[in-house]
C-alpha cells in the first residue's frame, strides 16, 4: 500500500497568474519561490518547502458550477481562534468577500473565494487530537458569529 506522508502542494489553473499571485501573497502571506512569466507559472511558498501552491495560467471561461466535479476548497491552517478572528478582520480590510464562518467541531473556519472563484478556507484546530476527535464526534457545519464564536445557525449541510 502506498503511504503518502502528507499533502505536498496544490496546483491551481488560473485565468491571470499575476492577479492570483497578488491575491495569495497579500491574503495568505505566501512568498514567491519562482516565477516564469513567459509561461504563466508561479510557485509560492511559506518559506520552508520549494512550493506550497503553484498557479498555472491555463484557465479560460467561467468558474465551474458548485455541483461540478473538482476542487471543493483549499484549507490553510492558522494557530488559534484568535488568529482566525484577526484574519477575518483583515480579509474585510482587504476587501475580500467572506462567504461564511463555520464551527466544524474539530475546527473553526472562514471561507472566501480567490480571483478565479476557487474556495479558500482559513481554519484553526479546536481539539488537541484531531484524528481521534473526528472519529468520535464527526464534523459539524454550524454558522458562527466569528467575533464571539457563538452558533447562529446549527446543522447546515456538510458539503456546502
Amino acid at each position: 500500500m502506498i503511504r503518502a506522508r502528507k499533502l505536498g502542494h496544490i496546483v491551481l489553473k488560473v485565468r491571470d497568474a499575476q492577479k492570483s499571485k497578488e491575491f495569495y501573497t497579500r491574503v495568505l502571506g505566501l512568498k514567491l519561490a519562482y516565477e516564469d512569466r513567459e509561461h504563466g507559472a508561479v510557485f509560492l511558498s511559506f518559506g520552508s518547502q520549494h512550493h506550497d501552491l503553484a498557479l498555472f495560467q491555463l484557465a479560460t471561461g467561467e468558474t465551474p458550477e458548485a455541483a461540478q466535479p473538482g476542487l471543493h476548497h483549499s484549507a490553510w491552517q492558522l494557530g488559534s481562534f484568535e488568529e482566525l478572528q484577526a484574519a477575518h478582520r483583515e480579509l474585510r480590510e482587504l476587501g475580500v468577500a467572506v462567504e461564511s464562518a463555520i464551527e466544524h467541531n474539530v475546527t473553526r473556519s472562514v471561507y472566501f473565494p480567490d480571483p478565479d472563484g476557487n474556495r479558500v478556507e482559513l481554519y484553526c484546530d479546536m481539539v488537541e487530537h484531531g484524528f481521534e476527535a473526528m472519529q468520535t464526534m464527526g464534523p459539524r457545519r454550524d454558522v458562527i458569529d466569528i467575533e464571539t464564536g457563538q452558533v447562529i445557525a446549527a446543522g447546515q449541510p456538510l458539503g456546502r
